[in-house]
């Protein structure tokens, strides 16, 4: 018991000890802090700018099947619309604010009136490949939506969407989800990876080692002292996702709780990184390095599985993966992955398990060293 004691004692002295050094030196603590923030900010203008393709439509007839054409497309989920003239369009396309071009012929109700084919010019600036081929499917879609609307008996054939859920996700609604989780990676492994280097950069890990203290209690207590840390940013992020972008959880109860395992995983991770690299000047590029492509092959914009089965196989092994499974479950309901809640809990936990004994003993082999 009075070791039990004395072990609680050393791990509230490490904690406070790690964050009053933290808050001393306000450029890495402040680092640790905005960078987290400035990912989400920076993923979401890329969303922004990236949803749908921007077109202009130049409508010649105004009569009444040009303006169910116009609804047609409007409704597509694939444009951002001008309705604009012919001069404007072109000159929307040169300073390079639009995508496309859809002109609505000057005969375009009385053609279909006499049961005459229309031709429908499109101006395309393929200049991207990913809008250009958005502009290439979302027009004969939105062709055939105006068709079946406007001529029900000449259409025979129609879909029949029935939805999984009840209702539609935004990109933005799902991608801010993944974000949070990229936030807590990075700003784990910042905030724990730079104090436990500023350790050995100022040589006080030799009085922390030779203290008589149990390695484990050594190790909780920077852990305690990275995640109080930690929260800061993450509290932060959270507050944007949910206050200012509208993001809603479903489960109040598992944002919280994953939040924290979360942290746990990822400090515990940047410990080590910290505890291995010694230098806080190479944990931030390495920090960052770590956790773009990892971020990139989790399922943040989808699920894995809709992909290669490779990238599949190279997803599930690192934590990433379940912890954006787990948070997606938590904000929207969803099921992103082939394992269950609770397995992507398990494994979490299990990863968050392994890391910490592996920073536990990097941190032992340090003390013999």
């Amino acid at each position: 018991m009075e070791s039990l004691v004395y072990d609680l004692r050393v791990i509230r002295a490490v904690a406070i000890k790690d964050i009053r050094s933290a808050l001393t030196e306000r450029l890495f603590t402040s680092i640790s802090v905005i960078v987290p923030l400035n990912f989400l900010l920076l993923f979401l203008l890329f969303v922004l700018t990236g949803g749908q393709a921007p077109t202009a439509v130049v409508l010649e007839d105004r009569g009444p099947y040009a303006q169910q054409f116009l609804a047609a497309m409007q409704t597509a989920h694939s444009f951002v619309l001008h309705d604009t003239t012919a001069d404007d369009a072109q000159r929307m396309l040169s300073q390079g604010r639009i995508v496309a071009i859809v002109t609505v012929p000057a005969n375009f109700d009385a053609a279909l009136n006499a049961g005459q084919s229309v031709t429908l010019p499109v101006l395309i600036n393929n200049l991207n490949v990913d809008f250009t081929n958005d502009i290439r499917r979302a027009v004969p879609l939105a062709i055939t939506a105006f068709y079946a609307q406007a001529f029900p008996d000449q259409v025979v054939v129609r879909a029949n969407e029935i939805d999984v859920h009840v209702q539609d996700t935004d990109y933005i609604q799902y991608l801010s989800v993944s974000i949070v989780v990229i936030s807590l990676l990075v700003g784990g492994l910042l905030q724990a990876g730079t104090g436990a280097a500023r350790e050995y950069e100022s040589g006080t890990i030799k009085e922390v080692l030779l203290a008589p203290a149990s390695r484990w209690a050594i190790e909780v207590g920077k852990l305690v002292g990275a995640l109080a840390l930690n929260a800061l940013s993450a509290g932060l992020v959270l507050a944007v996702v949910v206050l200012v972008l509208g993001v809603w959880p479903i489960h109040w109860g598992e944002v919280l709780a994953f939040t924290l395992l979360a942290m746990l995983t990822f400090v515990a991770l940047g410990l080590l990184i910290g505890t291995l690299v010694r230098k806080r000047t190479a944990v931030i590029p390495l920090s960052l390095g770590l956790g773009l492509p990892v971020f990139f092959i989790s399922g943040a914009f989808g699920p894995v599985q809709w992909g290669s089965a490779a990238l599949a196989i190279v997803s599930s092994l690192q934590p990433v993966y379940y912890a954006i499974a787990l948070f997606q479950h938590a904000f929207h309901d969803f099921e992103t992955t082939p394992t269950p809640l609770a397995t992507n809990t398990l494994v979490l936990v299990a990863s968050t398990v392994v890391i910490v004994l592996g920073s536990a003993a990097v941190l032992r082999r340090r003390a013999v060293d």
